[in-house]
């Protein structure tokens, strides 16, 4: 048995836990994932034209079920134009779960400039 990569696992995650469809937005920062979720062939991915729309379907599914449901963008500025969404999620108790792209590790916190770096990211959330 070989190893599996971070996204092979996470989309196994998503399959055992119900997800049958996933929201979102792909970019470059999340490759690795979709093509782990192209691979598997669930859950079946559903391409937004906005992170916006990501999340309130994601949102909107998991009223209309009950079920827990998801959405994928890439960080940064697509991840905070989620946040109203995922908020309401939480204020209403619905079952949503966001999953966020993110730069090469190895550039973390190099200041290269990469798309949709976030200066000192982990940091900004340390009270």
């Amino acid at each position: 048995m070989g190893s599996k990569t971070t996204a092979e696992i996470l989309v196994e995650g998503l399959a055992v836990n119900g997800i049958e469809t996933l929201f979102c937005l792909p970019g470059v920062q999340n490759d690795d994932f979709f093509d782990a979720l192209h691979k598997s062939g669930a859950p079946r991915p559903v391409h937004t034209r906005h992170e916006q729309g990501s999340a309130y379907m994601a949102l909107g599914a998991a009223l209309a079920t009950g079920k827990p449901q998801a959405y994928c963008v890439v960080p940064g500025p697509g991840f905070l134009n989620t946040t109203a969404a995922l908020c309401t999620a939480y204020a209403v108790n619905a079952p949503v779960l966001a999953l966020v792209g993110q730069i090469p590790e190895a550039a973390i916190g190099k200041g290269f400039g990469l798309l949709h770096e976030i200066p000192d990211h982990s940091g900004s959330w340390s009270g």
